[in-house]
């Protein structure tokens, strides 16, 4: 035992100084252990982030396209409801217009020219005048203008489009009805510039001047002008202002 003893006191030194590298050993073991088990969790807790991350940005994703077809949608459907009222009110506003248009022409206020040009056959219904293409006299229920093909025609008072049509003696023509049973028939024309129901203003281009039909081959180019009153013919210059 004291042999023992001795041999201890005589290596107190190094087995002390291995015993410290064994704790120091120990030591770095344990703290390296600690450390990857800290790496280990932030490695996890880093993975769970960035998941976490994409699942929050697809979902965002997701949200902007359904927010996105949404507002496309308003947008579609608020240009499609504004579309329609807008076809509503100008379809409502010409419905009001024709409908609150009082056409209120008496023959007591003159009537302008539709053309300029020289009366080539006058109206004449107590006597006959003569035509020449058809080589005879006869009643004349209108007066025959003369004009240049692709002239400018007016319209000789405010009135409402009653006809648009066409015919073997005067071609192409229109009927505007001046109001109180007063209507204006113009004939021989082309390019007519108004539709059956519009509202025309005194001075308002109506159409242009064709070349005359086989009815008036020989008179040349002409505007037909016609007036009547609850049908019958009436004399254009007795309305015609000078």
């Amino acid at each position: 035992m004291k042999k023992f003893i001795n041999v201890l006191k005589r290596n107190i030194f190094y087995i002390a100084l291995i015993t410290g590298m064994a704790v120091l050993v120990a030591m770095v073991t344990l703290y390296n252990i600690k450390m990857e088990s800290k790496d280990k969790k932030n490695e996890v807790s880093t993975n769970e982030v960035g998941l976490q991350d994409e699942d929050n940005t697809e979902k965002g994703n997701i949200k902007e396209t359904i927010s996105d077809k949404n507002s496309s949608k308003t947008e579609a459907g608020t240009e499609e409801n504004t579309a329609t009222k807008e076809a509503d009110a100008a379809e409502t506003n010409v419905e009001v217009s024709e409908k609150s248009v009082e056409l209120i022409y008496d023959g007591k206020e003159s009537i302008s020219w539709p053309i300029s040009g020289n009366v080539i056959i006058p109206y004449s219904m107590d006597t006959t005048v003569y035509f020449e293409t058809l080589s005879c006299y006869k009643c004349s229920p209108a007066m025959v203008i003369e004009a240049s093909e692709g002239a400018s025609v007016k319209a000789v008072y405010k009135g409402k489009v009653a006809e648009v049509s066409s015919n073997d003696e005067i071609g192409n023509y229109l009927v505007m009805d001046l109001g109180n049973g007063y209507m204006v028939t113009y004939g021989q024309l082309q390019d007519v510039d108004v539709a059956l129901g519009n509202i025309v203003e005194m001075g308002d281009p109506i159409g242009t001047v064709a070349a005359p039909s086989r009815f008036y081959a020989k008179e040349g180019t002409n505007l037909y002008f016609k007036i009547t009153k609850d049908g019958e013919p009436v004399d254009p210059m007795l309305l015609i202002g000078n």
